[in-house]
């Protein structure tokens, strides 16, 4: 699950590729990265305590960047 998130917050967060994501990840294919981020979004959707922690996340990184 914490892969996910990271895949899902990478994509969110990053100009970069499903390819180059899953590269980082350990050489995951990018239809992997892809799944990880839609099981993380159909959560986030179903989930509003997930949702914020998110967009807690998102907004934390996005500073540091």
């Amino acid at each position: 699950q914490a892969r996910g998130l990271a895949m899902y917050l990478a994509r969110q967060l990053t100009p970069e590729s499903l390819l180059s994501i899953g590269a980082a990840f350990g050489g995951r294919d990018h239809t992997t990265v892809l799944h990880g981020i839609r099981v993380v979004a159909s959560r986030r959707l179903a989930d509003p305590g997930l949702a914020a922690d998110l967009d807690l996340l998102a907004a934390d990184l996005g500073k540091r960047a």
